[in-house]
């Protein structure tokens, strides 16, 4: 016999909230303890088993069922989502089952119908409520690693094996499972995607050799990542106690992305608030000072249900294995879901967070030939009084209305601002492997800020034709980026030489906080006007057409001046406009049974040189952009009843039109800004194989992993198009919980491993003001390939409280995490470290 227990209503919770969320003026109302059979409430089943669903259910409205487990093998449910009565709640999801809901004095019990055989097939049930278009489906509290619907490629809730290109979700039980606390952890752990460090604290992330430059946030309109190539100084680096889940697709992405490289589209899906009251407590503790604690509190406020809130407050404090680094990140995160009508949600809300990081630079050089300089990894080329404090501000609004039960229609708005002021300490140069010597201590002070306006509009729907069923999705987006950056000359003094081998024997003094600057990128501004359709097609019974285009224009502008002899003068201006471009996507998918799909697409996009000028010099004519495409075919599958998903894909990208150097005109370089003089030349290619596996293997036995298998080429210089991006990837991560009378324990571990990496060119040294100040070195190296191990052990207290151990670099294997040149950009991935956790759940 199996009982599901009601989730007791906490009254100090729901009052917490209220006064949390008291600066809006809406009226608060309780719902009569006493009226569960007539008061509605708004719900939030997740599809899965009927048994799973019936206690998700039983549990947000605060009630018992017991019923006997075999009796519902193999019954499905599609969920419940919007307001029901108790009653009608359980009769929705019980309909076709066979069986009824009946209260007893403990509760409900389930009664077999007498016209409904016990071996009654398998239920169909259709949500008739309001869904969060865009947002997929919440992983909250489900225990999976396999996700629900996503919506990174369709703009609606959409299945995985539905959509006809490769897509791996983290949820909300693998981020916890492996403490991944913010956006660069989460690229880390995902299949099929490298991360390479920017700056101290920024990374690119690389997919099939190209960056993945957009970034989603509930599906809506595509925001700059603003890290990859240093595009519009963002500094802001996403916290995850804000979100549910990670949504990546890899490939070209241009139908809800706009512009960018072919590598991929990042969508990540806010925490929302639930319909039932719940309170979550986090505290950590690791190696290196590492602490963070979380407190996550959510449920309805009012109006029976009606009006829902969540608010979340997360902290990190900590230092690092390297010398010299610490940061200090506080959090806050508000939202609140109304249901203005039983068709229209209204959802609002904000994230408020800083950062303070002591220490300006964690990588360290290497000899001018290239060869490693061996140095302990906690060697911190920076000093303490260096500095980086950002402010980030972001704030939403969303109003989801369904026209009727085939259609629906969905608003977006994110405002998301961040300022960064950094006061730096780091070092120039390789190291002569003569003399060593050559390294040099630089500083300047700099301020940089981003926004950015982001509008999404669409309206989707199911409609019917020809004895079957098709979606269509038609929308409008807005992207409106505007950032600035200002900088200093170095630092009085600048320039002195730094023993990297022992560095405290050359110290760097403290440096003036007089911010005159004398760079000045303002304005730096970009603008996409974006018109997409999505038709899917069921030609068939199992086979599915999905066509879609999006008509964008484009228009980046910037002006670089330097301050020369007390005057500002312009170094250059380039302002590019591309008139509407058309990238269409196509894809079939074609469903060999309830289980396996088969699949094939086609997608492009396309990539603005808004920086790379064409010759003459002082001409200001910007090339035209780079051009990407897309072929994948493969298999995907959803086993045992959509606990475990797989994916084998074959890919081919190319991309063209990439700059190459002009021979005839000579070369200028300006960081950041137009730079002359180029041309349009240059071709690559990507191809490989991805293969991912997700969710439920056997009873209490979760796993995720992925494998890639990736070639490129540069075909104009017959070189590597990406030679950090290794040829075989592969992840893997995995828990279980033990059986009998060890059920309170979990245990799990996971290992990365890639092959061998390279780095390849030429490097001068330079004085503080970058200045060549001796002949370019060409240096050439390698790092071998890796692997990583991690390992979990989980001890479940009481039905509240879970205690983890997370152990990562299990074998203390030293390695580079990210190669550069000689003179820079050499990161070492992280020694043997470990987390301790404490998490509560009411």
């Amino acid at each position: 016999m199996r009982r599901f227990p009601g989730r007791p209503v906490l009254n100090p919770l729901s009052l917490c909230l209220r006064l949390a969320f008291a600066g809006l003026a809406l009226p608060v109302m309780a719902a009569p303890a006493t009226a569960q059979d007539e008061a509605r409430r708004h719900y939030e089943v997740p599809a899965g088993s009927l048994a799973e669903a019936l206690g998700s259910f039983a549990q947000q409205a605060g009630v018992a069922v017991v019923f006997q487990p075999e009796t519902l093998a193999g019954r499905h449910s599609d969920g419940l989502r919007g307001l029901y009565a108790v009653d009608s709640g359980f009769a929705v999801l019980l309909a076709g089952s066979g069986y009824r809901s009946e209260r007893s004095d403990n509760g409900y019990r389930l009664v077999a119908e007498p016209q409904a055989p016990l071996g009654a097939g398998v239920m169909e049930l259709g949500a008739t409520t309001v869904a969060g278009q865009g947002m997929g489906e919440s992983t909250e509290n489900t225990g999976s690693y396999a996700p629900g619907l996503v919506s990174v490629g369709s703009k609606t809730p959409t299945s995985v094996r539905q959509t006809p290109q490769s897509v791996s979700v983290l949820t909300r039980q693998l981020i916890e499972d492996q403490q991944i606390t913010d956006i660069n952890q989460a690229m880390k752990a995902t299949p099929g995607v490298i991360t390479q460090s920017t700056t101290v604290r920024t990374q690119d992330f690389i997919s099939r050799g190209f960056s993945i430059q957009n970034l989603q946030i509930d599906g809506a309109a595509p925001q700059s990542l603003g890290t990859a190539m240093g595009s519009f100084y963002s500094s802001n680096i996403f916290d995850l106690a804000e979100f549910d889940h990670i949504e990546v697709l890899r490939g070209s992405g241009a139908l809800f992305g706009g512009t960018g490289d072919p590598g991929g589209i990042i969508n990540m899906v806010r925490k929302r608030p639930t319909a039932y009251n719940q309170f979550k407590f986090t505290l950590s503790a690791g190696s290196w000072d590492n602490y963070r604690q979380e407190i996550d509190l959510s449920g309805p406020l009012g109006w029976d249900g009606r009006l829902r809130g969540r608010l979340v407050v997360a902290n990190t404090d900590r230092q690092y294995f390297i010398d010299h680094r610490a940061t200090e990140k506080p959090l806050v995160y508000g939202v609140f879901e109304a249901d203005v009508t039983d068709d229209t949600m209204l959802t609002f809300g904000v994230r408020y967070n800083k950062s303070h990081e002591t220490g300006t630079q964690s990588s360290v050089p290497r000899y001018s030939t290239g060869a490693d300089l061996g140095l302990p990894r906690h060697t911190g080329l920076t000093q303490n009084w260096s500095y980086i404090d950002v402010t980030a501000r972001e704030y939403f609004a969303k109003l989801d209305h369904r026209i009727n039960d085939d259609w629906k229609l969905n608003l977006s708005y994110t405002n998301i601002w961040d300022l960064g002021l950094f006061k730096t300490a780091s070092t120039l140069n390789a190291v002569n492997p003569n003399t060593g010597t050559g390294a040099t201590w630089y500083g300047t002070l700099s301020r940089q800020e981003n926004q950015q306006h982001l509008y999404d509009a669409n309206l989707s729907g199911h409609f019917e034709a020809f004895g079957l069923d098709h979606e269509l999705t038609v929308g409008a987006d807005y992207q409106r980026i505007d950032s600035r950056w200002l900088g200093t000359a170095p630092h009085a003094g600048a320039g002195g030489g730094v023993d990297v081998f022992d560095p405290d024997a050359t110290p760097f003094p403290d440096q003036s906080n007089t911010r005159n600057y004398t760079r000045d990128y303002s304005p730096n501004s970009q603008r996409q006007y974006g018109l997409y359709a999505s038709l899917r097609l069921q030609l068939a019974e199992p086979l599915h057409l999905i066509v879609g285009g999006r008509a964008q224009r484009y228009h980046f502008w910037q002006t670089y001046q330097t301050l020369q002899s007390g005057a500002w003068t312009t170094v250059s201006n380039p302002d590019q406009r591309i008139a509407t471009k058309v990238t269409p996507f196509g894809g079939v998918v074609y469903d060999l049974n309830d289980q396996w799909s088969a699949y094939a697409s086609y997608s492009e996009i396309f990539r603005p040189q808004s920086n790379r000028l064409a010759g003459p010099l002082g001409s200001n004519n910007t090339l035209e952009p780079m051009t990407g495409k897309t072929y994948e075919t493969g298999l995907k599958g959803e086993l045992f009843d959509g606990r475990l998903n797989t994916n084998i894909a074959l890919y081919y990208t190319t991309r063209e039109n990439e700059a190459t150097r002009d021979p005839a005109f000579p070369q200028q370089n300006n960081l950041f800004a137009g730079s002359c003089c180029w041309l349009p030349n240059g071709k690559v290619m990507s191809k490989g194989i991805d293969v991912e596996v997700s969710g439920e293997l056997l009873p209490d036995w979760m796993l995720t992993g992925g494998y890639t298998f990736n070639l490129n080429r540069n075909r104009a210089t017959s070189t590597a198009l990406s030679t950090v991006m290794p040829k075989h990837l592969f992840k893997l991560y995995t828990t279980y919980r033990l059986p009998g009378v060890l059920h309170d324990f979990k245990v799990g571990g996971g290992v990365q491993v890639q092959s061998a990496t390279y780095v390849t060119g030429e490097a001068a040294s330079t004085d503080v003001n970058g200045n060549v100040t001796s002949n370019l070195v060409p240096f050439d190296y390698k790092q071998a390939g890796y692997a990583t191990w991690s390992g979990l052990v989980e001890y479940r207290v009481d039905e509240h409280w879970d205690l983890t151990l997370n152990g990562n670099n299990l074998f203390d294997k030293k390695y580079y995490e990210t190669v550069g040149t000689s003179t820079y950009g050499n990161y070492y991935g992280e020694p043997r470290n470990f987390m301790l956790t404490l998490r509560g759940t009411y």
